[in-house]
This record gives C-alpha cells, structure tokens and sequence, in this order.
C-alpha cells in the first residue's frame, strides 16, 4: 500500500474515533440507507426523522419557511413527506441530519464559523438554483450545506494543522491540494473522495463537491459563488463593495440576469427561511445590519452582531407538548385528513406519528391480513428500536395461542401483559426485545377485522385508560377509511392494491 494510502487511512480513522465525520449519526446513516431500497416509502422515512426530534423540529422550520409557502402551516412531519414529496424531504433530511449532527460533536465551539459558513452556502445556492430553474433546488442546498464538509472533519480534528494549512492557502497563494500536501501529507481532493465515500449523496452533489477544475458547469459556479460569499460574511474572506461587484457580475452572467443584486439575494433569501432565526438567532435587523457591513467591507459582520450564539438552538431542549394536548390535535387532523379525502398512505402516516407522539416509549406497527389471509403482517412501524423493520411483525392464524390472533378474531382490543397467553411474534427480532406490555386494537372495516394496530412497550407496567381511549379512537379513523373504500368499490383484489409503498 503507497505510503498517501496509510496517510489517508490513519486520517479518516481518527476523523471517525473522534466523531467528527457527521455520518455516524443513527439517524444520518438510517435515512442514508433508505435512499439505497427500492422499497423505500414515506412512511419509512417519516418513522425514521421522527425518533429524532431535533432533526423533526428543524425540518419543519424549513418547510414552513417562505421558500416552499405552504397554504396552510405544516404541523406534523407526516404533513411534510406528503406536501414535500419522498425525494425533497429525504434531501433536507439528509443535509440538516448531517449538519445538526456535525454542530453538536463539535470540539471546538470557536470553529462554528465554519459551519455556519456551511449552511449559508447551502441556503445561498439553493435560491440561486431556484432562480437557474433547476428541477431540484434541495440537492444544491446539500451540495452548498456539504461543500467544506471534508475541511470542517479536518478542521474539527487537527484545529491547528487545519490552521497551519489555510495560512498557506490564504498568505502564501498555495493550492489546497498543495498546502493540505504540505500539512497532513496527502491531497485535499483524496480526503474529499474518501470522506464522501462515507455518504450516499446523489452523484450531482458529489461532482459540485469534488469540485473539478476548471469547469464551465453553471451549478458548480454558483455553489462556488454562494460558498465565497458566505465566507465574507462572516469574516473568512474580505468583503467590501468591489468583492461584491465582482460576485454580482459572475452570478449575473450566470443567470442571464444584468440586474441582479448580491445583497437583495442575501436579505431576501436569510429572511424567508426559519433556520436562519433557529440555528443563528438572526432576526430581519440583523441580516440588514451584515448586509450593510458586508458592503461597508472594513470590519467583520459576524462580528459585529455580537450577539449570535451559533448553535444555541441546538443545546436547548426543545419544547415538549403533553399528549393531552397533542391527541387533540391528531384527532382532528386525522378527521381533516379523511374528509379532504387525503390518500390511505397519508392517513396512515398520520396516524403511526399520531401514536407515537402520544404514547412515549412505545413501539407501533400497523399490520394487516395477507391477502390468502393466512397470516398478519407489518405494514408501517414507529418506535425508538433500530434495525426492525414493520415486515418482521408477522403472525400465522393458524397461531391460536396468539394474543394477537385472538383479538383479530373477536374481534376486540386486548390489554396484554408478559406473563399471560404469547404474542406469536417470531423469536427474530422480538425474541431480543421483549415487550413487557402492548394493548391490540383491531382494524374493523363493516364488521370484519382487516388487520391490527399493536403497540408495545419494553419497559413500564402496561396503558392507562386514557392511552387506550387515544388508541381506539385513532384506529377507529383507520378503520372508518377502509369502511369507506370497501363502500365506494376500490378496495379490489386486496389490500395490497390500497396500501401502496
């Protein structure tokens, strides 16, 4: 093996023992995966950001930003997957999953620059992919969001070599392959590819990050443009009306646009976008105020605004509603919901988060007969657990021990507790997670049980009353839809035909 390849190595293991390499994140590596099944839906994707609810909270500020201008607040991430689409929200998802995760390992908090100088670019190149019309804006905020990302793992272990080489990239005029050489002995494009070799990013994003030169490629230059001018704003590059000028003209060329403006694209885009209040605590008067010292040139905005605490959103504990006040809610989206005449998937949706939001620590999996109906199976499934996924809840009928295949054929709820009659589950995985207690609510379309919604729990001593009211009303809307379908004729051959991935 060359000598760089050890280099190289050595690098990235200790960037990955100290945490710095964003991907080990759960939740990172968990969406990332879903990128790569075919079988992916949105359910499963809104299960996943919902065990996160720091990446949940920061997704809805970015849906509910003036960018996407929904009609409506988006209140529940069930609401984002259907109004957003499986790609966009998988996009977000991904870059804030990254970024969040990468601001809280930090080990150094005077290096947050470097991260905010990150989102910034991401922000900046996402408005100005808009205004090139390309398709999907969100993959150029992750590409702008990660466009330092292999710097930042740098930078977050070994501050001062990562130091030592921008030094020799800024006073001495050496390429950062050059200086990165020079510092930790192998290329900056090399730490690059093996950095974004931990990543399933779309290969677009890839190539902007790569950044190959010389490239005449319009997306490349833009998130190249919008990287520079989130470095002088916040003290990494001079700014000063000239600088500005010379921005503005490249991005007018760009997009054919003579009359654009660098710093009406900086007020317009960091006002209309929540992150922006959430993540840096800027409000509209102190974006005018970086603006105005950003075209002033001669001090540092950043600085300036003294008063941002980058990252301060993120050590504070977010604010909790009790399930009292959230089933409410749920409720009636999910009666909205089935009187707009929303899609199966989407009440569904709706109504996994609705129990997961107001049951803690419990595990939920929707499962319905098999269309020989010979067995029941998962269908959608919520919960804390990793690496379970709804198809490994199964139980055959013929199982008349099952707790479960009792109250399919009663049918009824049932309470149950260990100790009393089994689940049926199979060993694999559940074997390895036993619960303690579950209460089973049976899906009864025109008084026949099509299926079960069981929730579980691993600790604790069983549900209250109230939480099993909550539950049979929740399951009584499901079961109210199906009612409907199988009245208006569309429930075919079977529910596969319905419940679609």
């Amino acid at each position: 093996m060359a000598s760089s390849e050890l280099v190289l190595n050595r690098l990235m293991e200790e960037m990955r023992n100290k945490g710095s390499l964003p991907a080990l994140s759960e939740t990172v590596l968990e969406i990332s995966r879903l990128a790569k099944k075919q079988d992916s839906s949105a359910p499963d994707l809104a299960a996943v950001i919902m065990r996160d609810c720091g990446l949940a909270s920061n997704l809805m500020a970015a849906v509910n930003s003036a960018y996407y201008a929904p009609r409506f607040p988006v209140k529940t991430i069930s609401a984002a997957v259907t109004y957003l689409g499986f790609d966009k929200v998988y996009l977000l998802s991904l870059g804030l999953g990254l970024f969040r995760h990468a601001m809280e390992t930090l080990q150094k908090r005077k290096l947050l620059k470097l991260y905010a100088i990150s989102y910034f670019s991401g922000l900046l190149a996402m408005s100005l992919a808009k205004a090139w019309h390309h398709t999907d804006p969100e993959e150029i905020f992750i590409a702008g969001l990660l466009y330092r990302l292999p710097g930042m793992s740098l930078a977050n272990t070994y501050p001062e070599r990562f130091h030592e080489m921008e030094l020799l990239v800024n006073e001495k005029e050496k390429t950062i392959n050059q200086a990165c050489l020079d510092v930790f002995q192998v290329r900056y494009d090399d730490i690059c590819d093996a950095v974004l070799a931990s990543y399933h990013l779309p290969e677009d994003v890839e190539q902007i990050i790569q950044k190959p030169k010389p490239t005449e490629d319009p997306l490349i230059l833009l998130v190249e443009e919008s990287a520079a001018l989130a470095a002088m704003l916040f003290g990494d590059q001079p700014g000063g009306k000239n600088a500005l000028r010379k921005v503005e003209k490249r991005i007018s060329k760009i997009l054919n646009h003579p009359k654009f403006s660098v710093s009406d694209l900086v007020r317009h885009t960091f006002e209309n976008d929540e992150n922006v209040k959430h993540f840096f605590n800027l409000s509209a008067e102190d974006v005018e105020i970086m603006v105005n010292i950003l075209e002033w040139g001669k001090a540092n905005p950043m600085e300036i605004v003294s008063h941002m605490d980058f990252g301060a959103a993120l050590d504070c504990p977010e604010p909790v509603d009790t399930p009292e006040s959230l089933v409410g809610h749920f409720l009636t989206e999910l009666a909205l919901c089935r009187r707009r005449g929303g899609e199966l998937n989407q009440l569904l949706m709706l109504a996994q988060e609705a129990l997961f939001r107001c049951l803690p620590d419990s595990e939920i999996f929707i499962a319905f007969l098999s269309a020989d109906k010979k067995r029941v199976q998962g269908r959608f499934h919520v919960g804390s657990t990793l690496h379970v996924n709804a198809q490994d809840f199964c139980v055959s009928l013929n199982n008349t021990d099952s707790a479960i295949v009792e109250c399919l054929r009663s049918p009824s709820s049932v309470h149950w507790q260990t100790g009393t009659v089994g689940l049926g589950l199979p060993y694999t995985p559940f074997g390895q997670m036993p619960f303690r207690c579950a209460y089973l609510s049976p899906i009864v379309a025109r008084n026949q049980a099509i299926g079960l919604c069981f929730t579980g729990r691993l600790i604790g001593d069983g549900f209250n009353e109230r939480e099993c009211v909550w539950i049979d009303q929740i399951v009584d809307q499901i079961a109210g839809e199906f009612a409907t379908i199988r009245e208006s004729g569309e429930m075919g051959s079977g529910l596969g035909n319905i419940i679609k991935k």
